[in-house]
C-alpha cells in the first residue's frame, strides 16, 4: 500500500474543516492553481513527510476523546484530498468505526477517485467556486466539467445531506450575480448547507 504525502498535520481545529474538534491532514498535490491560492507556498515548497496508513492512525487517534465529545475527526485536505483515494479508503479500515472521515475538495478529479471513498466519507466541504465554466477556467486554470460530474455522482447517490458547499465571491473574477446564479444551480440540485462566504486575498498572494 503507498504511503500518506502529507504537507502538514493541523489538530484541534474548531469548527472550520466539519463539525466538531477536528484534525486537518493536508495531502500533497492539486491539479489546479488557483490566482489566489492559499497554500500555493506550501504546495510549492514541495516538503512532505511521507507516513505510512499505521502511522498517522497512531498520531491522529491521540485526540479520540475529542472526536467523541464534538462529533470532530479526521478531516483530509490538501492540496486535493481525493488524489489520495486509495489511501484513505484503507485508512478507513484502521480508525473505529465512530470517528467520521470528512474530505475537503474541489472535486476536479477522475470521477473514479470519488468512487472508490463515496462509502467510506462521512462528510464533504466542496469548494466549488462557480458553476460558470469560463470564469472557473480563468481561475483555476482548468475545466470545471469533472467538477459537475462529481457533483451529479453526489446526487445519484443521494449523498447532498452529507455536503457543505464553499461558494466564494472572489473579487475580480466573480461577481454578486454569478454567485446568485451559482447559489441557484447548487440549491436545484438538491444541496442545501450552503457556505458563501467574501474571499479575503493576503498580502503575500497578491
Amino acid at each position: 500500500m503507498k504511503k500518506f504525502r502529507i504537507m502538514g498535520i493541523n489538530r484541534h481545529r474548531m469548527y472550520i474543516d466539519g463539525q466538531g474538534i477536528n484534525t486537518l491532514v493536508a495531502l500533497e498535490g492539486c491539479p489546479l492553481n488557483c490566482k489566489y491560492c492559499i497554500n500555493k507556498n506550501l504546495l510549492a515548497k514541495g516538503k512532505v513527510q511521507e507516513m505510512s496508513l499505521q502511522e498517522l492512525a497512531d498520531k491522529v487517534l491521540i485526540d479520540y476523546c475529542y472526536f467523541m465529545a464534538t462529533g470532530g475527526g479526521i478531516t483530509f485536505g490538501g492540496g486535493e484530498a481525493l488524489l489520495h483515494s486509495e489511501q484513505i479508503k484503507a485508512f478507513r479500515e484502521l480508525l473505529p468505526k465512530d470517528v467520521p472521515i470528512k474530505l475537503e475538495t474541489s472535486l476536479n478529479v477522475p470521477f473514479e477517485r470519488l468512487l472508490e471513498v463515496i462509502d467510506v466519507v462521512d462528510e464533504y466541504l466542496i469548494d466549488v467556486k462557480t458553476m460558470d465554466s469560463q470564469i472557473y477556467q480563468s481561475y483555476t486554470g482548468m475545466s470545471n466539467e469533472r467538477v459537475l460530474k462529481n457533483l451529479q455522482l453526489l446526487c445519484d447517490n443521494k449523498l447532498q445531506n452529507k455536503c457543505k458547499i464553499r461558494i466564494p465571491n472572489i473579487p475580480e473574477f466573480t461577481t454578486k450575480e454569478d454567485t446568485e446564479r451559482t447559489i441557484d444551480i447548487i440549491s436545484k440540485m438538491g444541496f442545501e448547507d450552503l457556505d458563501v462566504f467574501d474571499y479575503i486575498i493576503r498580502e503575500e498572494e497578491e
